[in-house]
């Protein structure tokens, strides 16, 4: 098997053209059942042939990742903006399942209003740009919830980035976090600030970096 994509605690390998093996270190069994579940409800995933265990074959993609589009100057930071908004807008018109989990991490996502299911994870490495549009990966972290923590959780994620390393192509940046700022809550970013922290992948630097760009905000 070739070895096409690998991260800190699962790999990628290329079954054949049309298929692709993820491995984790943990059970997919709930993330194949919900990526399942978005298919059905035209939420764009990639589909899901089989699982066992921390095993999962899917559906092989091709094209760049959003965040590859964007450092290759293929996709403006205003449009890569506009596909992260949709992509989150988007998930609020798929059936909550009962099954899935309100809290993680130790913190709780459930609300006063309706609630959404959340990626928790979802960022322009987390969006291929396929031929037939973007498509989501990496639903790990999904559960059920506030739709604002979603926004919030994107938001953090992009702020504990360090532009240094990205040279010209940091200026990509401000578009993204500014498009995520819209409606974004004091509650719901505080909630997503927590979840983050509780990454034990998270260095302290990212920490820090998200926590300096929050306690920059202003709000009504």
């Amino acid at each position: 098997m070739e070895l096409i994509a690998s991260g800190r605690a699962s790999s990628v390998f290329a079954l054949d053209d049309r298929r692709v093996l993820r491995r984790c270190q943990w059970n997919v069994a709930q993330e194949a059942r919900l990526m399942r579940h978005l298919a059905r409800n035209a939420y764009p995933v990639p589909e899901v042939y089989e699982v066992a265990g921390g095993d999962m074959v899917m559906e092989r993609l091709y094209g760049p990742t959003l965040a590859e589009s964007i450092m290759t100057g293929r996709t403006a930071p205003e449009s890569a903006a506009e596909i992260l908004d949709g992509l989150l807008d988007r998930l609020r018109g798929v059936p909550v399942p009962d099954w899935l989990p309100t809290e993680a991490r130790g913190v709780d996502f459930r609300a006063d209003a309706s609630p959404s299911v959340l990626h928790l994870d979802l960022h322009p490495e987390n969006v291929v740009i396929t031929g037939d549009g973007p498509v989501v990966i990496d639903w790990t972290n999904a559960a059920a919830g506030d739709h604002a923590v979603d926004r919030a959780v994107s938001w953090v994620i992009l702020a504990e980035i360090d532009p240094e390393p990205l040279g010209p192509q940091a200026d990509a940046l401000e578009p993204l976090l500014d498009a995520l700022r819209e409606g974004l809550s004091e509650i719901a970013l505080a909630t997503a600030l927590r979840f983050r922290e509780a990454d034990p992948h998270l260095s302290a630097a990212e920490r820090e970096r998200a926590s300096a760009r929050a306690a920059r905000l202003t709000w009504p």
